[in-house]
C-alpha cells in the first residue's frame, strides 16, 4: 500500500484531490491538517464516498515551524515510507495580515515556508520513485508583474505588501525549480513538481465573497479561472498515474506542463531563497538527502 501525505486536506483542492485518490484502495492518505476536527470530519466523508478505510489525521499548521516538525515527530512513528507528498496547504492575503508564532510573514510561512520544511524533513522518508507536487498558483505572475526581493523583505516586511501571495507562489516555483535540481545531483529518481489548480470557487478565493470574486475573475482575467473537479482530477492523476516521469514541471491545471514566468527561472533568485531558507528554519545540510 503507498502512503500519500496531502497538507490543507480538510477542504477545497486538498479534499477533492484527497477523495479521488482514495477510491484506488491501494492507497493509503495521510490528511494534514491544522484544525484536527475539521480534518476528522474529512476522514469520515472520504471513507463513506469511497469505502476507503486507509485514510489518518495528523495536526499540522504550516505556518509554524514548529508543528511542522511535530507532525514529522508523528509521521515517524508510523514506520511508513512516502509515495506522495501534496503540498496543497494555504491561505489566501484577504484577511491574513501580520506574523506567524515565528515572527514571519504569516502568507510566506503557511504557503512557502513551511512546506520547505516539512519536504527537507520527509525527504529521507520518501519512497524511492516518490513524487512531490507544490501546488503554486498562475498568480506568481500577477497582472503587471512583480520584482524579486531580497527572501528577508519576504520573511520580514517592512510593510504590508498586497503581493504577498503572488510572492509567497513564486517562492514555491523556486523552491521546486531548486529541488528538482538537488535531486537530479544526487541521483536520486524522486520527482518534484509545481501545480496550478487556477482561480477556483473554493472557500480559500474568499469565504462567501468567493462567488463574487470568481465572477469579476472571469470578467477580467478568465484565462486564469479554474475548475475544482478538473484541477483535482488533474493533481490526484499526477500523482497516482506511473506514466507521469517528468520533473522540475509546472502543470497548469492539468497533467499538461507549461513555461511558468521569465521570472521564475532565475537561477540566482531560487538559489539565493534556499539558502535564506535553510537559514531561517534552522535546517542543517545533513537534513537533505
Amino acid at each position: 500500500m503507498k502512503t500519500i501525505i496531502i497538507t490543507g486536506a480538510n477542504s477545497g483542492l486538498g479534499l477533492e484531490t484527497a477523495k479521488k485518490v482514495a477510491n484506488n484502495k491501494d492507497y493509503e492518505i495521510i490528511l494534514a491538517c491544522r484544525n484536527i476536527d475539521k480534518g476528522n470530519n474529512a476522514k469520515e466523508e472520504i471513507v463513506n464516498i469511497t469505502e476507503n478505510n486507509n485514510i489518518k489525521v495528523l495536526e499540522l499548521d504550516t505556518s509554524s515551524l514548529e508543528s511542522v516538525r511535530n507532525f514529522v515527530q508523528e509521521f515517524k512513528k508510523l514506520n511508513k515510507k512516502i509515495y506522495g507528498l501534496v503540498n496543497n496547504a494555504g491561505i489566501s492575503p484577504m484577511g491574513h495580515d501580520g506574523l506567524s508564532v515565528d515572527g514571519i510573514e504569516i502568507v510566506c510561512a503557511t504557503n512557502y515556508l513551511g512546506h520547505f520544511l516539512l519536504t527537507n524533513l520527509l525527504l529521507p522518508y520518501m519512497e524511492e520513485d516518490g513524487k512531490i507536487f507544490n501546488v503554486t498558483s498562475d498568480m506568481h505572475n500577477p497582472p503587471g508583474g512583480i520584482e524579486w526581493r531580497d527572501p528577508e523583505l519576504l520573511f520580514h516586511p517592512i510593510e504590508n505588501d498586497r503581493r504577498k501571495y503572488s510572492y509567497s507562489k513564486l517562492c514555491n516555483i523556486y523552491f521546486t525549480y531548486e529541488l528538482d535540481e538537488i535531486l537530479r545531483k544526487d541521483n536520486s529518481n524522486i520527482l518534484v513538481n509545481a501545480f496550478n489548480p487556477g482561480m477556483m470557487n473554493t472557500n480559500f478565493s474568499g469565504g462567501h465573497n468567493s462567488k463574487a470574486r470568481t465572477a469579476m475573475v472571469k470578467l477580467t482575467m478568465p484565462e486564469r479561472l479554474g475548475d475544482l473537479d478538473k484541477s483535482s482530477t488533474a493533481l490526484s492523476e499526477l500523482v497516482v498515474n506511473d506514466k507521469y516521469k517528468d520533473s522540475g514541471k509546472y502543470y497548469d491545471r492539468s497533467t499538461k506542463y507549461i513555461n511558468s514566468s521569465e521570472l521564475s527561472y532565475n537561477v540566482e533568485n531560487r538559489k539565493d531563497l534556499w539558502n535564506k531558507s535553510v537559514l531561517i528554519t534552522g535546517l542543517e545540510k545533513g537534513n537533505i538527502k
